[in-house]
C-alpha cells in the first residue's frame, strides 16, 4: 500500500497538499496534463506506489477542476494502456461548488 493516505474530505486533502509533492505524491493542474500524470503513475507503479492529484497547482493551490463522467472515463482509458495491467483507484473530493480534485492512486 502506498505511504500517501487517500483523502476522503476537503480537510484531509488540504493537509495532504500542505505536505507538498514528494516521491509518492504529485500535483497536476488538471487532466489536461493526463499524459504526464500517467508517466508519473507508471513510475509510482515501478516504485512503492503513489498518488496524483488533478486540480492542484504545482505550488500547492487546490483549486479543483470541473469533473464530468468523460473526465473519469479519460483517466480510466489512459490507465487501461498500462502493460502489464495495473489497478488504478480514482477518488473525487469536492473543493468548491462545481470544482473537484480527482485523486488517482496506485499501489
Amino acid at each position: 500500500m502506498t505511504a500517501v493516505r487517500i483523502p476522503a474530505s476537503a480537510k484531509q486533502l488540504t493537509a495532504l497538499v500542505k505536505e507538498g509533492e514528494g516521491p509518492a505524491l504529485e500535483f497536476k493542474r488538471s487532466t489536461g496534463e493526463l499524459k504526464e500524470a500517467m508517466q508519473t503513475l507508471c513510475a509510482f507503479l515501478n516504485g512503492s506506489g503513489g498518488v496524483v492529484l488533478f486540480g492542484v497547482r504545482p505550488e500547492g493551490a487546490g483549486e479543483g477542476q470541473e469533473v464530468s463522467d468523460q473526465t473519469l472515463r479519460d483517466i480510466a482509458q489512459a490507465a487501461d494502456r498500462f502493460e502489464p495491467p495495473a489497478h488504478l483507484s480514482i477518488h473525487r473530493v469536492k473543493v468548491k461548488i462545481g470544482r473537484e480534485v480527482v485523486i488517482a492512486a496506485v499501489d
